[in-house]
């Protein structure tokens, strides 16, 4: 029950810092952070299968490649995020495809859309949560998409790409997504 509750509000700081307008100031940093906080919710709202489900791990790697600059800034949050019963690790991922040997998350950023329907193909069937804020992310395969709308960070929600991935969405996690793709 305390689980629920915390995913609760963990879903609620979510919106309510998507739900903030992004100033054009410093507007990358807020940004990293932010789409850092939805990551670390998706840990606690998308169910890997058998021995990769986070309740049966001391620690996950939480992976990013293309882009350095949101690897320094997630890296704080999944530290102070970590706990005595579960470790989030930050991986700079150089090698993409190194991703499905250790990686629960896969977060492909700039620097990366020449690769991205090669990323998508080579990890379609492997349970890692594929997470961007490239154009058409999740319309083009990706499991979780990150979008502005009205200056504010949202997500489209591929649940087609998570099923063949072998994760599950939660559906509180489908309630705050601007568009969910289902076929």
């Amino acid at each position: 029950m305390m689980y629920k509750r915390r995913g609760i509000r963990a879903i609620a700081l979510c919106c309510l810092l998507s739900m903030a307008p992004l100033p054009a100031v410093a507007a990358d940093a807020k940004e990293y952070l932010v789409k850092a906080a939805f990551m670390y919710n998706f840990v606690k709202f998308v169910e890997w299968p058998g021995e990769l489900a986070v309740s049966k791990r001391k620690s996950i790697d939480i992976c990013a490649t293309g882009d350095g600059a949101f690897v320094s800034s997630a890296a704080n949050v999944f530290k102070e995020a970590s706990t005595a019963a579960l470790k989030l690790n930050m991986v700079e991922e150089k090698n993409w495809q190194d991703a499905a040997s250790h990686c629960h998350m896969l977060y492909i950023g700039q620097g990366q859309e020449a690769h991205v329907a090669e990323i998508l193909a080579a990890l379609k069937q492997k349970p890692v949560l594929t997470v961007s804020d490239l154009d058409n992310f999740a319309q083009s395969g990706g499991i979780v998409g990150f979008v502005l709308s009205d200056n504010k960070i949202k997500l489209v929600v591929n649940t087609r790409a998570a099923s063949e991935a072998g994760l599950r969405v939660d559906a509180q996690l489908l309630e705050i997504a601007l568009k969910v793709i289902k076929n």
